[in-house]
């Protein structure tokens, strides 16, 4: 009877290490997919050079040639965050600068600043979040869901 309860014992540790190894791969797949989103919503910005990436700023159309190529990217890589929180981000910057959810896929801020040429330029902080739900890291660290940051070159905004 002894053995039969060892045996157990085991089962169930076999059970619980691939119940967290099953996790972990789920999170690295999910994180690597919402870093590939952020790139390449960095490259579609910086490709059309802000043009029509920012209508919240300039209350503009939402269906532009920027936004129509980062929607696609996004069912390029099947990604649909659940939940958009785009209230946390840290602005080292020091200033109050308005974060807007875009497409309900990322979030962005865009700091501009005018240089000494007298021409104005900004910087987009573009937000993408993973959404997964993984029981024993969410009552550990007490939060569900990682986010993934990246910046822009400057670029020239036009007049």
């Amino acid at each position: 009877m002894k053995e039969a309860f060892g045996g157990i014992f085991n089962i169930i540790f076999v059970v619980i290490f691939l119940v967290i190894v099953i996790g972990v791969l789920g999170l690295v797949f999910s994180y690597t997919k919402a870093f590939k989103m952020k790139n390449a919503i960095i490259s579609v910005i910086e490709e059309y050079e802000g043009s029509g990436c920012y209508p919240e700023v300039t209350n503009g159309s939402h269906n532009t040639a920027c936004r129509n190529q980062i929607k696609r990217k996004a069912q390029d890589l099947a990604y649909n965050p659940v939940s958009l929180n785009c209230s946390s981000v840290d602005n080292s910057s020091g200033y109050n600068v308005p974060v807007y959810k875009a497409d309900n896929y990322y979030c962005y801020e865009m700091t501009t600043k005018v240089k000494s040429d007298g021409k104005r330029y900004a910087v987009f902080k573009v937000i993408t979040q993973v959404d997964i739900s993984f029981p024993i890291i969410e009552k550990v660290m007490g939060f569900r869901f990682f986010q993934a940051m990246g910046d822009t070159k400057e670029i020239q905004l036009q007049s």
